[in-house]
């Protein structure tokens, strides 16, 4: 009989293609995936915001199901939305390439973005302001560690080559935390990086922006941050595991022909269901990855 079940299921996906199946298993994944959604988002317009992003990254149909859902499940319990739609640089789901090293599949890849960093570190409601800054050849820039810390840096109008970049933190308590890297610390950081070498890595295109993200991660240990967001920070351009919570409902796809497969029901929220065509709103460009906007610049982040 468990042949049968498989054979008949067999034959219903091969009714639909790649997208069509990714997004009919999200549907059929998305009570366990809302049930870890903050109380402040809508369950209706993150529904969307995924369908969106599986639109925009075809890709992801061809990585494994388990990979696109649990980085769907970590995105949704950061409390984020995928930056893939709104390109607030908040986090994203990329097809990067990552292989199982069981099965040989391609995998899903979760970044979280500086943004992101900073918001979930905003929060917290400790901190009263953050920012990251790069410096330049031809700024003046000093700083200084120990009983009485100092950072003095006074951009020049012509920068030359990135030399330095930092962070700092200020509580509302009245403490505060700073953290400087050196350019040969952040290549260091940067061959490191699981991206590093890819055609399609941030490193190659937004080198200033992920300078700036690395100086973040490697202070977030001291931010006021979730244990989740510390393990979202720890396990950065990786592929996330939540397939115990997701493996239930996975395998399972109820007839559906190829006619319907955009036809999804959500739950109701009380809210007016947005179809694929507002969710992607013609204001929001499809991301090109050799423009990755995943560490857009710091000036709003004062």
């Amino acid at each position: 009989m468990g042949q049968i079940a498989q054979a008949t299921q067999g034959r219903q996906l091969t009714q639909l293609n790649p997208t069509q199946q990714m997004k009919r298993l999200l549907e059929k994944s998305w009570s366990r995936i809302a049930a870890v959604m903050p109380r402040e988002m809508s369950e209706q317009r993150l529904y969307q915001m995924y369908v969106s992003t599986i639109n925009r990254e075809p890709a992801l149909a061809q990585c494994s199901v388990e990979s696109v859902l649990s980085c769907f499940m970590r995105c949704t319990s950061l409390g984020l939305e995928p930056s893939n739609v709104n390109g607030l640089g908040y986090a994203y789901i990329l097809p990067f390439g990552n292989k199982n090293m069981r099965t040989g599949q391609k995998e899903a890849t979760f970044i979280l973005g500086y943004k992101g960093i900073i918001e979930l570190a905003r929060r917290s409601g400790q901190i009263r302001d953050i920012s990251a800054r790069a410096v330049h050849e031809g700024d003046e820039f000093t700083y200084e560690y120990g009983l009485h810390e100092d950072l003095r840096h006074i951009p020049c109008d012509k920068p030359g080559k990135l030399t330095h970049v930092y962070m700092v933190a200020h509580y509302k308590d009245g403490g505060h935390l700073m953290q400087v890297m050196n350019l040969d610390e952040i290549n260091a950081a940067m061959r490191r990086s699981p991206s590093a070498n890819r055609s399609t890595s941030p490193w190659k295109s937004d080198f200033e922006a992920m300078a700036k993200k690395t100086v973040i991660r490697r202070a977030a240990p001291f931010l006021p941050l979730s244990v989740e967001t510390k393990t979202a920070v720890t396990q950065d351009e990786q592929t996330p595991d939540y397939s115990d919570l997701l493996k239930p409902v996975i395998p399972a796809v109820d007839d559906m022909d190829a006619d319907d497969a955009d036809m999804v029901d959500v739950p109701s929220t009380g809210e007016t269901p947005a179809d694929d065509a507002d969710a992607q709103s013609s204001d929001v460009p499809p991301l090109d990855y050799d423009d990755l906007p995943d560490e857009p610049d710091m000036e709003g982040e004062q």
